[in-house]
């Protein structure tokens, strides 16, 4: 593995516009059926520390932090800290609940829960990304492995559920993993500036993957990833803004608009559980796309504003 000091966090400039065009071109062209090849990333590649047991694009707990200069940005710190533990928590209260179902043989109350716990992973992807191994245990895709090969975490019991399969085998192998990313992200303690770019990618990953192509190809409830994701951006900014006010309280209003446009332009699309992904139209997408674009755009020249008050951690 490579590590790198936390010091170290590349930003790319986002094109405004751009990535979102391309998405929803893309999207627009396989509208009407048929398999189309997955959107190229665009997040940076993780950085993953050794030793402790941590493996974190953002930093966290890598040598040498800046440790926050105001009880503002340590506030912002502990709230983040906070409310990515009450996400793992909730997702493997969730798991557990998929467990008990199947051991029911309880297959309505599974779906629920299913899109349940798949919202709540959404809310920790971002950071479980940065390693690997782990999330494809929990939120690997059919396309990920070889044709024929099997596959497993939420969309293998997303299959389950919709169309059959081992649905307890699935889920008690969900259900062994699901701690191990509530153990990994409980470490995670990162400053202002870091948590500003969660929110980042969070919001990238929606334009650039979730809004142009479902990830839930059997259900196929892709909002659910939309919505939980871009909610879970929207409480990312909301720790860091009582700092970032007081830094630039222009631009933290105009982000926290654009979050609110964003949120209400999101949830008129329909409620993420039961609207189909055939009920949202290109036109509806693009608009998403470019509201989460400008957000996004806001958001980081107001979060590269927030960098001297701690970027990659602060003291547990």
């Amino acid at each position: 593995m490579t590590s790198r000091s936390s010091s170290v966090r590349s930003r790319r400039v986002r094109p405004t516009g751009t990535v979102a065009a391309l998405a929803l071109l893309a999207f627009v062209t396989g509208a009407c059926g048929g398999a189309s090849a997955s959107p190229t990333s665009t997040t940076s590649a993780p950085a993953s520390r050794t030793g402790a047991g941590v493996t974190s694009r953002y930093g966290s707990d890598a040598g040498g932090p800046s440790a926050p200069t105001t009880v503002l940005a340590q506030t912002a710190t502990h709230t983040f800290a906070v409310q990515v533990q009450d996400s793992a928590a909730s997702f493997v209260t969730s798991v557990t609940a998929l467990q008990a179902d199947a051991a029911r043989g309880d297959l309505a109350s599974g779906r629920a829960d299913e899109v349940t716990a798949q919202g709540e992973y959404d809310a920790l992807r971002a950071l479980d990304s940065g390693n690997s191994i782990n999330a494809s245990t929990l939120d690997e895709l059919d396309n990920d492995v070889p044709a024929g090969q099997s596959f497993g975490g939420l969309h293998a019991v997303e299959r389950d559920l919709w169309i059959g399969g081992p649905w307890s085998a699935d889920v008690a192998a969900l259900a062994s993993q699901a701690p191990v990313v509530q153990f990994l992200l409980s470490r995670e303690r990162l400053g202002p500036e870091a948590i500003g770019q969660v929110a980042i990618d969070q919001l990238d990953w929606v334009v650039d993957t979730a809004l142009p192509q479902s990830q839930e190809h059997v259900s196929h409830l892709g909002l659910i990833d939309v919505a939980a994701t871009v909610l879970s951006a929207r409480r990312s900014f909301q720790d860091v803004q009582p700092l970032a006010e007081l830094v630039d309280p222009a631009s933290t209003m105009n982000v926290a608009g654009q979050f609110a446009v964003l949120v209400a332009a999101v949830g008129a699309l329909g409620p993420p559980s039961t609207t189909p992904d055939t009920s949202v139209s290109p036109v509806a997408r693009l608009a998403v796309s470019r509201q989460l674009d400008a957000t996004a755009t806001s958001l980081a020249r107001l979060a590269a504003e927030l960098t001297p008050y701690g970027t990659a951690g602060a003291p547990t």
